[in-house]
């Protein structure tokens, strides 16, 4: 893993940490129960009261949308809750900052307009790549995770390789599948100009399609498709990787300043401590 704006994460006692852990299990985006709470004793902010520290569109409550079909990022187990790296993360984050946390889950599209709006959402997170073009609706954190881009086809598909996926993809009877409103979405259109580009609304819907024969391939983030194409789409495979460099961070209401500084040095401390590494390994990202 690299970033370029945290620097090179402490593996010290990461394994304790993610035993030590809170799970992301219990919330209820519906209901807007907490996920629980959990502090490190070595974190460098002590846990406090931020119930009338920010703005929030509820007191007391770091209100979460996200898009739970993005393994292992953000998904929901076998009994409906809420699990993943990404989830994880932001409650701890909350804790640090003495809020409890709601989930919402919605469309990836939808998210980023969300927070904008600074009525439906306070934050969100859900692999979302800081770009330009949506750091004119949003601020974003400083980055947690960096990834690229990758080319997904059914292993009985030899037609398309590393070597000729270029040539392959861009013409017009290909039919590429990507979610809507992704930096893949963008990566596709830009790089396979000619192809019938199809977006669905998740990565598991985008996977279903590929497996049943709806397109030549998907375009997904490198450590999606590691995740799905070794579990339930185990009859795809990745043919290519490419280096894009997508930081990972969290979206916030551009008018959150304090907000956005008080995540900042929440990501850093768990950083430091080691419970970002730990959740790393928890969900086995590279």
């Amino acid at each position: 893993m690299k970033l370029k704006k945290l620097g090179a994460f402490a593996a010290t006692g990461a394994m304790a940490l993610a035993l030590a852990l809170t799970g992301c299990g219990s919330s209820n985006a519906t209901s807007g129960s907490d996920a629980g709470s959990s502090s490190s004793d070595n974190a460098k902010v002590e846990k406090v009261d931020g119930s009338k520290k920010y703005a929030l569109v509820k007191d007391g409550t770091l209100t979460v949308g996200t898009s739970a079909e993005y393994a292992p990022f953000e998904y929901k187990d076998d009994n409906g809750d809420y699990q993943g790296f990404d989830l994880e993360l932001i409650k701890a984050i909350a804790d640090k900052l003495g809020l409890d946390v709601e989930y919402v889950n919605n469309d990836f599209d939808t998210l980023v307009p969300g927070v904008a709006s600074g009525a439906k959402y306070d934050v969100a997170i859900a692999a979302i790549t800081d770009t330009p073009e949506r750091e004119k609706e949003v601020a974003f954190s400083d980055s947690y995770y960096m990834d690229d881009q990758a080319i997904v086809t059914k292993v009985d598909n030899a037609d398309i390789t590393a070597d000729n996926y270029s040539e392959k993809l861009n013409n017009a009877d290909a039919t590429i599948i990507v979610q809507s409103g992704s930096t893949a979405e963008a990566f596709a259109q830009e790089n396979f100009p000619k192809a019938k580009i199809v977006p669905y609304k998740d990565a598991t819907e985008c996977f279903s399609a590929l497996q049943s024969d709806k397109g030549d391939a998907v375009v997904t983030n490198r450590s999606v498709a590691s995740q799905l194409t070794a579990e339930q789409f185990n009859t795809c495979h990745t043919v290519k990787q490419i280096s894009t460099g997508e930081e990972y961070a969290i979206a916030i209401n551009q008018g959150n300043t304090k907000l956005k500084g008080d995540i900042n040095q929440a990501i850093k401390d768990l950083t430091d401590d080691g419970t970002v590494d730990a959740l790393m390994a928890k969900y086995n990202i590279k």
